[in-house]
């Protein structure tokens, strides 16, 4: 199975949040990266850079960005991935009771893109 049909039959498939990740991948759909499918869930990239993916849990559902460290994060949402192990990666966790701050997230989607397309990483962290 190719890579779009993947992402498509992750969004059709009956879930708990099947509603919520499909706000946020209409979201994603209005920024300029480019939708794939990696490590069994969605993932949107710019120039083949890996910047945010989409993906649903057991209890939450969310949007991850690889270079998360390296966002402002104004609301203050942001969530290391896996303490002591992940760097850069921040998560922005939902439950099923969350209302999606849609201009929120569409915001934070558009500088991640931008800052990878700056060429912005987490990688210069490291040195």
């Amino acid at each position: 199975m190719d890579n779009l049909k993947k992402v498509e039959t992750y969004f059709q498939e009956d879930h708990l949040f099947k509603e919520k990740i499909a706000t946020l991948r209409n979201l994603a759909h209005k920024t300029e990266a480019t939708e794939t499918f990696k490590w069994h869930a969605p993932v949107y990239t710019v120039n083949n850079k890996n910047v945010f993916w989409i993906a649903r849990f057991k209890n939450h559902f969310g949007l991850g960005f690889f270079n998360g460290v390296l966002l402002s994060d104004p609301k203050r949402v942001l969530e290391n991935a896996q303490k002591g192990k992940t760097l850069a990666m921040r998560h922005w966790k939902f439950t099923k009771n969350d209302e999606i701050d849609e201009e929120g997230v569409l915001d934070y989607m558009k500088e991640a893109l931008e800052n990878q397309k700056k060429g912005i990483d987490a990688k210069a962290l490291r040195k």
